[in-house]
């Protein structure tokens, strides 16, 4: 009987087991891979003044972006041609990933980004 139910625990606790250690295993490449991070951002571009979506590749720890990747700016968004001032401007730091709240709001008045507060309608 102590056999079967060592069986029936290892056969419930076991593929837990596995699937813990193969997600620290899978975080911790992720960790120290070294390969820079991609982040996107919309922002007020400093050359044109246009609201603009870039996407930077962040080295781990550095404080501004190392590259441009792509941006909306440019018809073909993988070749940017100006001096890419927006580095200086991205926020890199790590934080509660913009996935989890809604990135646009459509309301009766406009487009509502995450960034600006949705206007109240007057009552």
């Amino acid at each position: 009987m102590a056999l079967v139910g060592t069986a029936v625990v290892l056969l419930l606790v076991g593929p837990l087991l596995v699937i813990g250690a193969v997600g620290l295993l899978v975080l911790a490449a992720a960790i120290f891979s070294g390969s820079p991070r991609r982040l996107r951002e919309t922002f007020e571009c400093p050359v044109t003044g246009k609201v603009v979506t870039a996407e930077f590749l962040v080295p781990e720890g550095a404080k501004h972006p190392a590259e441009v990747a792509s941006c909306t700016t440019f018809p073909n968004r993988a070749r940017i041609a100006c001096k890419k001032d927006c580095r200086r401007f991205a926020d890199v730091r790590w934080g509660l990933s913009r996935a989890v709240f809604p990135r646009w709001a459509l309301t009766a008045n406009g487009t509502v980004t995450w960034r600006t507060p949705a206007e109240r309608p007057a009552a």
